[in-house]
């Protein structure tokens, strides 16, 4: 018998990752990082950029958050389906060159409208980076291995926000907020150019049984159609949309609330802010390895790990912003900072291996569109509009600021019961999927 072959008493083997594949994604992880340290830095940033243009709470989380994620989200799903008909890796280079330039750009802005201009350039390019990578990491590892692997993909994601936090703060207290988009976002166009050189374009459904990855290409809507008839996908989506509604705002708004509210400077802020997000780190490894080890047998844990870790984190975030002390506040946030990240190993994977290779891009997409729409979007804005009103009532602003944090944590409290309900269609959704016949 062929070694490679199990054996009745032996379980099957996870099947070998494609050659490259850790390559690949290392590749793929650190452009990720750039993707959110280019975005973190307007968050920390934020304070300087309000005092010298004149800006108000709301017109904060419209750059940060809605304006930002209007374009991220939209853009996303063209961007998505070319990308389920081309080239991937070189969609992702051009798009990481594009943001990184636009990120630079963001230093010479000098009113709203000049600095809304470059964060629409910037969503712009990331619309094109996050949901073509799912879809070359599918095709790299195998699905037993997919969730684990995009929990490393995941890790650019606290680690960008790390970057951002810390040489944001130390690069502006140096040379200004303005040079400091200039210095950090300029870099990003030679990564784009050596992703273009030294990763290769996997091959389309690899790892999916036969009719699955010869199937024709992808049509257009059709992405949404399957995502429609799917429960699971549905309420993974939104149970992903509602965690990242409490997680955008907690990642804009927590550098100003430590600044406005516990009486921190920019640099203390930089300094001890940036190790409680690198926790994210083990959320987002131990959240895909979690969901694969379970979900070997228990396809469900895909859903019910995000559910367990969002429940926790809940409380957690409500005491943290509860205290008036800026270094208890830093020391409570580090738990559910971790589990803040546990949710995209497990919700992403489960989303890649409800569908066939070639819309794989285009579902991630839409997942990311409403993601984006609803997490970056409305939950920076909300608690910008929270606090906007409340100073207007006579509310101190760092007062304003914890209530309006506080009223987001909802959004965790939604997200539970969304994944806890996804867990009981997916193991249904999963055999269905898997076969599925190419549209």
């Amino acid at each position: 018998m062929d070694d490679a072959e199990p054996t009745a008493t032996e379980p099957a083997r996870p099947a070998p990752t494609a050659p490259g594949a850790w390559f690949a994604l290392a590749a793929l992880s650190v452009v990720f990082l750039v993707n959110f340290m280019d975005r973190q830095l307007f968050a920390v940033l934020q304070e300087q950029i309000k005092a010298d243009l004149n800006l108000s709470d709301s017109q904060l989380a419209l750059l940060g958050g809605t304006m930002f994620a209007v374009f991220y989200a939209t853009l996303g799903l063209p961007i998505a389906w070319l990308a389920d008909r081309t080239n991937r890796v070189r969609l992702i280079a051009i798009a990481c060159g594009v943001w990184s330039v636009f990120t630079a750009l963001s230093g010479l802005a000098s009113s709203f409208l000049t600095m809304a201009f470059a964060r629409i350039g910037v969503a712009t390019g990331e619309a094109g980076g996050v949901s073509p990578s799912y879809s070359v990491i599918s095709d790299y590892f195998p699905a037993e291995r997919r969730a684990f692997a995009i929990g490393v993909f995941s890790i650019g994601a606290p680690l960008g926000v790390v970057a951002g936090s810390f040489l944001g703060a130390m690069v502006a207290e140096a040379v200004g907020w303005r040079w400091t988009f200039v210095l950090l976002g300029a870099p990003g166009v030679l990564l784009g150019m050596a992703l273009w050189l030294f990763v290769r374009e996997p091959r389309r459904g690899q790892f999916d049984v036969q009719a699955q990855a010869e199937g024709p290409p992808s049509r257009p809507l059709e992405a949404l159609a399957v995502l429609v008839k799917t429960p699971s996908l549905i309420l993974l989506t939104l149970g992903a949309a509602a965690t990242s509604f409490t997680g955008y705002a907690m990642y804009q708004w927590l550098p100003s609330f430590l600044q406005r509210a516990q009486g921190l400077e920019l640099e203390a802020v930089g300094r001890f802010l940036s190790p409680v997000f690198a926790l994210g780190v083990l959320g987002a490894l131990a959240g895909g390895w979690l969901a694969d080890r379970i979900g070997r047998t228990r396809p469900a844990a895909y859903a019910f790990v995000p559910a367990v870790a969002v429940a926790i984190a809940a409380p957690l975030f409500c005491a943290a912003l509860l205290s008036r002390d800026g270094a208890t506040s830093l020391w409570l946030l580090t738990v559910p900072t971790l589990l803040s990240y546990v949710w995209i190993g497990p919700t992403l994977a489960a989303g890649q291996t409800l569908v066939r290779p070639q819309v794989r891009a285009s579902i991630a997409a839409i997942m990311a569109f409403f993601n984006n729409l609803i997490g970056f979007g409305l939950g920076p804005l909300l608690v910008g509009a929270v606090s906007d009103t409340l100073q207007a009532a006579g509310t101190a602003p760092g007062e304003a600021l914890r209530i309006g944090l506080l009223t987001a944590v909802g959004g965790y409290v939604a997200a539970a019961a969304l994944f806890v309900a996804a867990g009981f269609f997916l193991k249904a959704d999963l055999e269905r999927g898997a076969a599925r016949p190419p549209a």
